[in-house]
C-alpha cells in the first residue's frame, strides 16, 4: 500500500509549513493528483485519517482534484487524452506520445488555523 507512504510525506510537507506559519491545527489540506500516477483515492483518504491521528492535521479535511492525464503526440503534434501509459493517439494511432500532465501529486493548498 504505497498510499500510506505517500500520506507520511504529504504529513511531512504540511506539518513543515505549519510550523512556519506557527498555526495550530489545520483545517484542510488540497492535492492534485494526476491520472497516470495509480493512486487508490480511497485507501490515500484512509492512509491520511490513520497517519494523522494526534497531529496538527488530526481530523483535517482532505480535499482532492483530479488531474486528467494528457499527452503530445509528437507524430501529428495533437494534444490528446490519456487514460494510462501507452494508449496510442486517438487522431492519428501513433504511440509516440510525450505525457504534458497527469503525472501530478501535490499539495497544493491548505486551510490552517
Amino acid at each position: 500500500m504505497h498510499e500510506l507512504w505517500l500520506c507520511k510525506s504529504i504529513l511531512e510537507i504540511i506539518t513543515q509549513n505549519a510550523i512556519e506559519k506557527n498555526c495550530k491545527r489545520i483545517k484542510k489540506i488540497v492535492l492534485e493528483i494526476g491520472q497516470l500516477t495509480a493512486v487508490e483515492k480511497n485507501s490515500l483518504i484512509f492512509s491520511f485519517n490513520v497517519i494523522t491521528e494526534g497531529t496538527v492535521a488530526e481530523k483535517a479535511e482532505l480535499h482532492i482534484i483530479d488531474i486528467p492525464g494528457q499527452a503530445l503526440c509528437e507524430s501529428c503534434q495533437t494534444i490528446v487524452p490519456l487514460r494510462q501509459y501507452y494508449d496510442e493517439c486517438s487522431a492519428c494511432g501513433s504511440h509516440s506520445l510525450k505525457v504534458t500532465q497527469g503525472e501530478e501529486l501535490r499539495v497544493k493548498s491548505m486551510e490552517i488555523e
